[in-house]
């Protein structure tokens, strides 16, 4: 969808209009209201012709162009095909299959780059002239666009990001390109905030989001859950949020010294009563790209002009977000969090404005649900090279009769513990695990296979030990060369069962004393143990 949404933003920067959907049936829809000239879509995702029979169901539409977006070289393309990667090629298809013929590009009101005039000022710009259009933008890490109607922000998008979110952290990019193609968006209003309000708010939020970040995880640290005494999951009320409310005020001298580069970015930014600029300056050549303009003071309305975006009071502002929201992301939080993830992925995945999501992770952090794990605890090899011809003895003696290779080994945890588990086992670099995600009922799954050299396997299968499900367990437990127990749930029941199979029941806490589930190095030396007590060394 990321390449899609550069590729989406590129187009209309050469004066096209896209309009996205997903799937056949959802393009059927849009096509139906908008009446495109042509169609793009992915070869890979259309093998069965479900786009080509959708449209040609319509009678209206049957006739449509349609270009499959291909990898490859020219020289291999059908001729419905485009190259994915070369715009210059798909613009020029795009004109040849259009109905209408060759359509004059809209020029471009203003390209240029992020370094030279911030996003806020364009924002401000553009409100101060009501104008309407997209503004595509990319960056390092993506691509965007945000969507005005007579000046105001009406939708923002950025990777897989929407609404205020996205506009957020488009706000917070120094580095990256921009493109403002003028012309009413075609776009659902998600944003309901006047943009005056919202640029306001993003000035307090985003160095409070880089400083909290920097604070949370210097080193690019994960988190997950602390481990509990119990399986139960605790989601017992949050401490006082006031403790980690936000400190910063505009109208300190931190904050003054912080405005100041947007204070002094106001007299690089252009003034869209200026030419169209030439068409050259798209292709990365700053000279003359963005003519300094008179200066803007005088024209700016009070509601736009920076020293209006700071408070003059010393009080520091409320905690985001009601007790409720608070809650609902705290337990999000707790979800996501029973395997790894980083900042990144938590910002990303949790819906909200990104400051409440770090305010909430910090008062988790800080009251000891939440933990970090450093880097260099992430990933792990199975053993040292010295140790494989060893292991790989001890995995060959323990290949029982009648049974297919490799000799796997059970794991019996509750079916909560079972998740970090599998993560942790994902994150040893000899281990190849399943393709497809575990399943959500508590039954026995194959958590990997480690590969120790010389055509030697080991494979770990998980076994949910909830006693409902007991009935289920011979199907790991058949052919195990040992079982190992994790905590005390369904101890009678899995004792039994593995009595009646002559089964090696091993007690991992007995063996290596508290274990983290989450480091794959303390899976590595559990598994180790047990192949050594099952092999009887």
């Amino acid at each position: 969808m990321d390449a899609l949404g550069a590729l989406a933003s590129a187009l209309r920067a050469r004066g096209l209009t896209v309009t996205n959907a997903n799937g056949a049936f959802e393009a059927v829809e849009q096509a139906f209201k908008r009446r495109p000239d042509v169609v793009l879509a992915a070869r890979a995702l259309d093998e069965d012709n479900a786009l080509a029979d959708a449209f040609a169901a319509v009678p209206d539409l049957a006739d449509t162009p349609i270009l499959f977006l291909v990898d490859g070289a020219e020289g291999d393309l059908g001729f419905d095909e485009v190259l994915r990667g070369d715009v210059d090629h798909i613009v020029s298809r795009i004109t040849e299959a259009s109905p209408r013929g060759s359509k004059p590009t809209v020029p471009q009101e203003i390209r240029g780059d992020l370094e030279q005039a911030p996003l806020v000022d364009l924002l401000q710009l553009l409100a101060m002239n009501r104008r309407s259009g997209t503004l595509g933008i990319t960056t390092p890490t993506g691509a965007g666009e945000l969507r005005l109607s007579a000046g105001e922000v009406i939708d923002a998008v950025y990777r897989r990001l929407e609404g205020e979110k996205a506009l957020y952290r488009l706000l917070g990019e120094r580095d990256g390109h921009f493109a403002f193609s003028p012309g009413e968006p075609a776009s659902v209003r998600r944003i309901m905030a006047p943009t005056s309000r919202l640029l306001m708010e993003a000035l307090r939020q985003v160095d409070e989001v880089q400083r909290r970040r920097a604070e949370l995880a210097p080193a690019g640290e994960a988190f997950l859950v602390t481990e509990p005494a119990s399986d139960d999951l605790d989601l017992s009320p949050l401490p006082d949020h006031e403790a980690f409310s936000v400190d910063a005020t505009f109208g300190d001298a931190a904050d003054r010294a912080s405005a100041a580069p947007l204070a002094n970015a106001m007299s690089s930014v252009p003034d869209f009563t200026a030419a169209p600029m030439p068409a050259s300056d798209v292709k990365g050549n700053r000279v003359g790209s963005m003519p300094p303009p008179p200066t803007l003071r005088a024209a700016e309305p009070a509601a736009f002009r920076l020293d209006a975006l700071r408070s003059p009071t010393t009080s520091p502002p409320a905690p985001l977000g009601e007790p409720a929201e608070r809650t609902a992301v705290a337990e999000k939080l707790t979800a996501l969090l029973q395997m790894p993830h980083n900042l990144d992925e938590l910002l990303d995945e949790i819906s909200g404005p990104d400051l409440l999501i770090l305010e909430v992770l910090m008062e988790l952090t800080a009251s000891g649900k939440i933990r970090r794990i450093s880097l260099a605890d992430l990933t792990t090899p199975f053993a040292p090279s010295e140790h494989l011809p060893v292991l790989r003895s001890l995995v060959t003696r323990l290949a029982r009769p009648g049974f297919a290779p490799p000799p796997h080994l059970v794991i019996a945890a509750s079916t909560r513990r079972m998740a970090t588990l599998s993560h942790a086992v994902r994150r040893i670099g000899d281990a190849v695990v399943p393709a497809e995600p575990p399943p959500q009922a508590a039954i026995p799954r194959p958590l990997g296979v480690i590969r120790l050299g010389d055509a030697v396997e080991l494979a770990l299968v998980g076994l949910p030990i909830e006693e409902s499900f007991a009935p289920a367990w011979p199907l790991a437990l058949h052919g195990a060369a040992a079982v190992v127990r994790l905590g005390d749930g369904g101890e009678d029941a899995l004792a039994a069962h593995c009595e009646a199979l002559e089964l090696l029941l091993l007690d991992a806490e007995a063996m290596m004393g508290p274990l983290d589930l989450a480091s794959p190095g303390q899976i590595t030396l559990l598994v180790r143990a047990a192949l050594e007590a099952a092999a009887g060394v």
